[in-house]
């Protein structure tokens, strides 16, 4: 019985985090987490909500929880890096990426992040070539993010038609 309702009560903050609703996932994640320790997802959940609210320090706390009950969870490490890098703390943010990329050579998102801060620190031609990498390990021609990253770093070399290009590429995927 604890499980379904465990279940359920999860499915309502993913819910509520896909409802942008991040203070009630904190609340309400941090109390199941104080329950339910061992619930790797919730950490996620709760990390993520502190991302969202620019609260980089807390987040950057509960990744580093979760990766302690699950040292191999991909997602994690990849948040995790994603809080070092809002902290500006780039060496340790390119590391998680680059071990994500080590461990699995098609989780797109290292890529994608790797590339943005690349890209966030005018390293243009390392960004485009993760980039790159990502659009050809996704397969896709509908990852309106990379072709959106991939104008990005064309405009800041000066790169304007291609920056048009993918700019065109992502508006046909996503309008908004």
């Amino acid at each position: 019985m604890k499980n379904k309702n465990l279940s359920q009560e999860i499915q309502i903050l993913l819910n509520q985090f896909n409802a942008k609703n991040y203070d009630e996932v904190i609340n309400k994640g941090n109390i199941l987490i104080k329950k339910n320790p061992e619930y790797v997802i919730l950490y996620n959940l709760v990390g993520s909500s502190y991302q969202n609210i620019g609260e980089y320090i807390q987040a950057k706390k509960k990744f580093k929880d979760g990766i302690k009950l699950d040292p191999k969870n991909l997602a994690l490490i990849n948040n995790l890096g994603l809080s070092y890098k809002n902290l500006l703390e780039y060496n340790y943010a390119e590391e998680l990426f680059l071990k994500i990329i080590s461990i699995n050579k098609n989780y797109v998102n290292a890529y994608i992040n790797l590339g943005n801060l690349k890209r966030d620190l005018n390293n243009f031609d390392e960004a485009i070539k993760l980039y790159e990498d990502a659009l050809s390990i996704s397969g896709s021609e509908r990852n309106a993010v990379i072709f959106y990253s991939l104008a990005l770093a064309h405009q800041g070399i000066g790169n304007f038609e291609k920056s048009i290009f993918y700019s065109k590429k992502t508006l046909e995927i996503n309008t908004n």
